[in-house]
């Protein structure tokens, strides 16, 4: 079984480096109400993780037949809202819940029109439905949501909550002294606040037998050849090479701390280093406002 899911949260107080979100739910969940909620932040700091520990608490007993998990990235399409979600909205709850929870995945996916399709719904159905979405990119939420929703922030989880969880995780698993703390602290530092992919990354390094160091350098990989395509003047393969990771739902947030990680440990010279790390810089910035192939090409162009 994968640790990322063998070790979710299912309870709001498992919940670590969101406390805001956590008081709050907790509150609502005493009350036995709560809000259409909007979770935003960088991928792998326990959105979802917090969806389902919230509507398990809200539902308990009920859940089954009263909460429903899409991602809005795959189903973005008009049509998946008039009829898929309106129909789940619409129809009666099960037992005594008090009320469905619908929780759209990756909102920020789903297209404009679709976005304003659920508007409508929101309003319709508020007596009998609640929606929880999660989005990496705020902004790409239409403002009429998110003015129907309470709205948290996620931010990266700090890597001493990352080492608690990871050496909990190891002790469970029965490999407790396996790594030094040297070895962790090096290897967390190197996750930027992704508790999701440092237990996916642990749990690979445990099963093949190889270093923490090893598994690093394995996931930085891609990013290396990246590079080391651009130095040779292979512009058109690196940029189907970023283009591979944007289609395996890396974002190009994330894909930007991974080059940056690559460039500055190389050994290239301060000049060409530097160029690289602005541009990166850059397009990380850039990443709110410009779709991802679009500033792919921006970037790659840049550093040649």
């Amino acid at each position: 079984m994968l640790w990322t899911e063998k070790y979710r949260p299912d309870r709001l107080s498992k919940i670590v480096g969101q406390p805001s979100f956590v008081m709050d739910a907790q509150t609502w969940v005493i009350r036995g109400d709560m809000m259409n909620v909007l979770l935003y932040g960088v991928a792998g700091v326990g959105k979802t993780a917090a969806a389902l520990a919230l509507s398990n608490e809200i539902l308990g007993e009920y859940k089954d037949g009263n909460f429903f998990e899409i991602n809005a990235s795959d189903d973005r399409r008009l049509d998946t809202v008039r009829n898929q979600i309106k129909e789940i909205a619409s129809t009666q709850v099960i037992g005594d819940a008090p009320f469905k929870i619908i929780l759209l995945d990756e909102m920020d996916g789903m297209t404009k029109d679709s976005q304003n399709a659920l508007k409508r719904i929101m309003e319709r159905y508020a007596d009998n439905c609640r929606f929880i979405m999660t989005a990496n990119d705020q902004y790409k939420i239409i403002h009429p949501i998110q003015s129907r929703c309470a709205n948290y922030g996620f931010g990266r989880i700090t890597d001493a909550n990352i080492m608690t969880v990871l050496c909990d995780i190891l002790d469970a698993e029965g490999h407790k002294n396996r790594y030094t703390e040297e070895d962790l602290t090096t290897f967390i530092s190197h996750l930027h606040g992704d508790l999701r992919r440092g237990i996916g990354e642990l749990q690979a390094s445990v099963y093949s037998d190889s270093t923490l160091t090893h598994q690093i350098d394995k996931s930085l990989k891609p990013y290396t050849e990246i590079i080391e395509l651009i130095n040779t003047n292979k512009h058109q393969e690196s940029l189907s090479k970023v283009h591979q990771l944007i289609y395996k739902s890396i974002g190009m947030k994330g894909i930007c701390v991974n080059l940056h990680d690559v460039v500055l440990k190389s050994e290239m010279d301060n000049n060409q280093k530097f160029k690289m790390l602005r541009v990166i810089g850059e397009a990380e910035w850039r990443s709110s406002n410009m779709t991802p192939k679009v500033l792919a090409s921006w970037m790659i162009g840049q550093m040649v």
